[in-house]
């Protein structure tokens, strides 16, 4: 203990001690110092049981998890699955590449007065069809291969008489296969012009077919882009009377050079199917390209061509897209890729209901594999890990 003495010899003050807060009993004993630690001692205290519960809490969400739903389970977890079928056309994406011509002029081949004119922009002219009157007798609209120069009277024989049959024939009438002009020809002529009440080959003309006598398409179907004459109006030979959108000189297809299923298969035109076969790679069938032409794909398309055409010589390609599918669609069964054993390239076996079963996998969808069964039976309950499974052919 320190102290300071006082002079005088006084006794001594005490005036500070390292050693406070003690106690003194009644005996005079003293007791240890004691620190005030008693509400830091408790926080801890309850710090620890807050972890203690935490602790406890979370293994319980571990030992005990809640149930999981049913929808949501494994479907393999028991070992095997049922097989889902649905129906499946292979539908694949084709290119359509429409090769197109400069546009033309419709001429008159008469002179006169126009007394019927059907004729409005973006309207389709067929061959074999009539949209005018002169002088009150209809013309007949008709494309041949070869553009009419001549008169032909019957025995005559050549190109342009040989296109004539043969337009006839198209149009569903019994002209004859050859370059001749015969009476067959001429039978077949008068039997269209009276579709449309055209002038008839008749005896007092000799039976003959003036060259002057149709109004010649450049195609089987023409589109109008713009109306030129009118009723009322006076025209000479070789006056224009309307004229046509460029004209397709061909149409080509571009198919998936990936494996497809097997099968007949059909080409998708605005809901309209048309029997395509795989090996196809042009197009000629006349109701086809009309179409084509005619659909919404075409005209799509079309659009986007019409500023490049300005620009050029009006001649273009025309590019689209269409879906080419099995015209039947068949039932596949979508499986896990573990289901199937014994697999060779898209041959495979499966175990249905216990037995085994051959299958042929023909693609995959969404991480399953389509398959159909070569026997065409349905499938039932499939092991999912067949191990050991018995030969399927």
């Amino acid at each position: 203990m320190w102290g300071i003495v006082m002079a005088g010899g006084k006794t001594p003050v005490r005036a500070w001690s390292h050693v406070r807060n003690r106690r003194t009993d009644a005996d005079g004993k003293r007791w240890p110092a004691t620190r005030r630690r008693q509400p830091l001692a408790m926080s801890v205290v309850a710090l620890l049981v807050v972890i203690a519960l935490a602790a406890g809490v979370g293994c319980g969400f571990l030992l005990v998890r809640p149930a999981i739903p049913q929808s949501l389970r494994s479907s393999t977890a028991s070992g095997s699955i049922t097989a889902a079928k649905s129906r499946f056309d292979d539908a694949r994406d084709v290119t359509v590449t429409v090769h197109t011509g400069t546009g033309r002029t419709v001429a008159s081949p008469k002179s006169g007065t126009i007394t019927a004119y059907g004729c409005a922009p973006g309207q389709t002219i067929d061959s074999g069809t009539s949209f005018i009157a002169v002088d009150e007798v209809p013309l007949l609209s008709l494309h041949t291969a070869v553009p009419p120069f001549r008169d032909l009277q019957s025995g005559m024989r050549g190109r342009d008489v040989a296109a004539l049959n043969a337009e006839l024939r198209r149009l569903g009438y019994a002209a004859p296969d050859g370059d001749a002009m015969t009476w067959d020809t001429i039978l077949a002529y008068n039997a269209l012009a009276d579709t449309v009440g055209a002038a008839r080959l008749v005896k007092d003309n000799g039976w003959t077919l003036a060259k002057d006598a149709y109004v010649w398409l450049d195609g089987q179907s023409v589109t109008i882009r713009s109306c030129v004459a009118g009723i009322g109006a006076s025209i000479d030979v070789k006056s224009e009377l309307l004229t046509t959108d460029s004209q397709s000189q061909s149409v080509s297809v571009t198919m998936p050079q990936d494996e497809v299923v097997a099968g007949d298969r059909v080409l998708d035109v605005d809901g309209r199917m048309v029997d395509m076969p795989q090996q196809t790679t042009a197009i000629t069938d006349s109701s086809t390209l009309a179409a084509l032409l005619g659909s919404d794909a075409y005209r799509q398309a079309s659009g986007t061509a019409e500023s490049s055409e300005s620009a050029s010589d009006g001649a273009s390609d025309v590019t689209f897209t269409l879906q080419w599918r099995l015209k039947t669609p068949i039932d596949v069964w979508s499986l896990p890729p573990t289901a199937f054993y014994a697999q060779h390239d898209e041959q495979a076996c499966v175990v249905s209901d216990g037995k085994p079963v051959a299958v042929t996998v023909i693609g995959s969808r969404l991480g399953r594999s389509m398959a159909t069964v070569d026997s065409g039976a349905a499938l039932g309950k499939v092991r999912t890990n067949p191990q050991g499974g018995k030969p399927c052919r």
